[in-house]
């Protein structure tokens, strides 16, 4: 008998991996659609049961739990039918994803370092792969999507979910009806989380990591256009915060008052992310990348205007928002 949401969903609160109701597939006219009902108000669901239940998780990520009477609360009494989001900010996880070339580039990556160790293993609705490792102290991997890069870093097709990401876990439902499901010989009753490869963290933790271009020698070099205009022309239905930071990062470094960069932040949120990222969690973003910039004009020869702007960039928290 397969496992309840809410039985699967207290297990991983017990493994000290939060969890929170994600949307789920609900039958309407022969076809399923996202239980977040977007399409009744016309703008259909970007991320189908995939994204955040905001009626218990208004914060995303941020309202994720441990605790067993909230877990019950939500996956028993208000949503047993929710699917099953965890957080992955102890894990790493490979995101393989078929219909862009994702098991053709993680068989070629296999070759060339051997074979990924035994670990959790899931089968997506969808017809991807989800390869599960325990994240290793002192070591920062951030989620990032393969279809944001212009040079992967471990190929199309194979994204990555772990620092301030999440995944979407068996028995939940897929959009198309199927359900996601562990891997017979991979699951967690039978199975040990194991630590990810070397050559992995090697790759995952490359200085020269493309999210950021270098020529040959480590010097910066342009974005290309086509990738500004992929994250300007949307929609953006995963990796969001990652987008907006790299988004208000490119503003804030080019001086652009950071009260007009809010503005426009919340209004390409709107516009091209499905769904929107809260306020709370967009200015979150926008706060975290005006310290850095605020602290790397620190040790700076004095101007001014650097003095002006790193000033009004500290106030951002108290200020706006």
């Amino acid at each position: 008998m397969s496992p309840t949401p809410l039985a699967t969903a207290l297990a991983f609160a017990r493994r000290g991996l939060a969890v929170f109701p994600v949307n789920w597939p609900v039958s309407q006219g022969g076809r399923f659609v996202c239980s977040c009902m977007g399409h009744a108000r016309g703008r259909p669901c970007g991320s189908p049961a995939k994204h955040p239940y905001g009626k218990l998780a208004p914060n995303g990520l941020l309202s994720a739990t441990l605790d067993s009477d909230t877990i019950i609360q939500w996956f028993k009494v208000a949503a047993p039918t929710a699917n099953v989001g965890v957080v992955t900010d102890r894990l790493i996880v490979i995101d393989v994803d078929p219909r862009h070339g994702g098991d053709v580039n993680l068989a070629a990556l296999e070759r060339e370092h051997g074979a990924l160790p035994h670990t959790w293993r899931a089968l997506t609705g969808g017809g991807g792969e989800h390869i599960i490792f325990s994240a290793p102290e002192g070591v920062t991997i951030s989620s990032f999507s393969a279809e944001q890069m212009s040079d992967p870093l471990l190929g199309r097709g194979i994204d990555i979910r772990a620092k301030r990401g999440y995944i979407v876990v068996p028995p939940s439902r897929h959009i198309c009806g199927r359900s996601y499901t562990w891997d017979v010989d991979h699951h967690p009753a039978d199975t040990t989380l194991a630590m990810p490869p070397d050559w992995l963290i090697e790759k995952l933790t490359d200085p020269k990591a493309r999210l950021t271009h270098t020529n040959t020698n480590g010097a910066a070099l342009p974005v290309p256009s086509a990738e500004w205009e992929k994250l300007v022309t949307g929609p953006i239905t995963e990796y969001r915060d990652l987008a907006a930071a790299r988004i208000v990062g490119h503003l804030l470094r080019r001086w652009v008052n950071v009260h007009v960069a809010v503005s426009l932040m919340r209004g390409w949120n709107v516009m091209h992310c499905i769904p929107p990222l809260t306020d709370g969690e967009l200015m979150k973003v926008i706060n975290r990348i005006a310290d850095k910039e605020a602290d790397r004009m620190i040790g700076r020869p004095p101007d001014e205007g650097r003095n002006n702007w790193r000033r009004t960039a500290r106030k951002i928290p108290q200020n706006v928002g």
